[in-house]
Formats: C-alpha cells, sequence, structure tokens
C-alpha cells in the first residue's frame, strides 16, 4: 500500500471518529451546565435563537440543570415561553416566564426553588441568627427557600442573586455570600 493512502485511511478513520463524538442533537448554544433540552411542542422556526437568549437569562445555583423543558404559546410577532429546569440536588424546580417579542426576551416572572439541600440548609441557618425569626418559627416546619435574581434584589438591596427563606408568617431575605439577613418580613405586615 502507498504511503499516501495509508495517511488518507487515518485522516478518514480520525474525521469518522471525530463526527461520532460530536453531539448533533446538542445545540452549541447549550452551555455545558444543561444536560437535557425539550420543547414541550413543536419547536418554533427560531428555536435556536430563543434558545441562545434563554441561556443567558436561565442559570442554576450552584449546581447544573438534568432538564430543561421549555413551553412556547403565541405566534413569530408575541411568544409567551415557560421553562421548567429541573436538578439532581432538589426535588423543586426553577420556572421562569417570558415573553419573546421583536427578537427579544424579557422575563416576566420566575419561582426558582432549585437550591441544592447544602445551600438550602445554610440559608435556613443564617435566617435563624435573626432574634426576631427563630422566635418566630418555633413548630413552624420546614420552610422553603427560593432564590431570588440579581435584577429583583437591586431594587432593594444591590444587584446581587440572594436566597429568601419562607415560613408560615415570617420570611427572611439573606446574603448568601455574606451570610447575613438583610431583611425580615412578618405576616402582620411589618419589616425589620
Amino acid at each position: 500500500m502507498k504511503p499516501g493512502t495509508i495517511i488518507t485511511i487515518i485522516l478518514l478513520i480520525f474525521g469518522l471518529g471525530i463526527g461520532l463524538a460530536l453531539d448533533p442533537e446538542k445545540s452549541n448554544t447549550r452551555p455545558e451546565w444543561v444536560h437535557n433540552l425539550q420543547w414541550s411542542d413543536e419547536q418554533p422556526d427560531n428555536a435556536a435563537k430563543i434558545e441562545e437568549l434563554l441561556f443567558l437569562e436561565i442559570v442554576p445555583y450552584k449546581t447544573e440543570y438534568e432538564m430543561v423543558n421549555i413551553t412556547s404559546k403565541g405566534d413569530v410577532k408575541e411568544m409567551y415561553i415557560s421553562v421548567i429546569a429541573t436538578t439532581l440536588e432538589s426535588d423543586n424546580p426553577d420556572i421562569y416566564d417570558f415573553v419573546y417579542e421583536n427578537n427579544e426576551l424579557l422575563l416576566t416572572g420566575y419561582l426558582l426553588e432549585a437550591v441544592p439541600l447544602k445551600y438550602k440548609n445554610e440559608a435556613i441557618t443564617i435566617a435563624l441568627t435573626d432574634r426576631d425569626v427563630a422566635t418566630s418559627v418555633r413548630n413552624s416546619g420546614s420552610p422553603s427557600v427560593k432564590r431570588i435574581l440579581s435584577g429583583t434584589s437591586q431594587k432593594f438591596y444591590g444587584p446581587k442573586t440572594l436566597l429568601s427563606v419562607t415560613w408560615k408568617g415570617i420570611s427572611a431575605l439573606i446574603d448568601p455570600d455574606e451570610r447575613k439577613v438583610i431583611q425580615v418580613w412578618k405576616e402582620s405586615g411589618t419589616v425589620n
């Protein structure tokens, strides 16, 4: 066999190996922290553009998303998009709602409860350092822990991700980086 033929065969095998290693299902815009992506209904023609914008807006909290499920309603002019993202480290999902209009994506609401247990427990411990919280939550059961995005928190604290720890009748806003309680709200309407 000629040396040129051997090199050609090796290059073909090498190219085939690379081609098989690439996942055609995986979008070029999908970040490493998204393991699976699924559209609940038929993907719109501009699905790749929407995904690209979504991945600039949705981010898990100190974990990775195992599944990101996207649902869309509407048409090309105005589309309502709901994203439900789950992790292996939390029983609760992160839920995001958007409007896609004029090639722009606007976050219209969210409920982010996919906080890993380690960070939930840390947030609860920090919340309990506040005297009002500690005395109010005796025998109250387990609290919910939700993430507050920087766009929301900058309105009353600063542009950073915060955690909200809520029991029946009282809620504490936590800065997990500073390990402190920022504000406490009571069901009676008082704020500390």
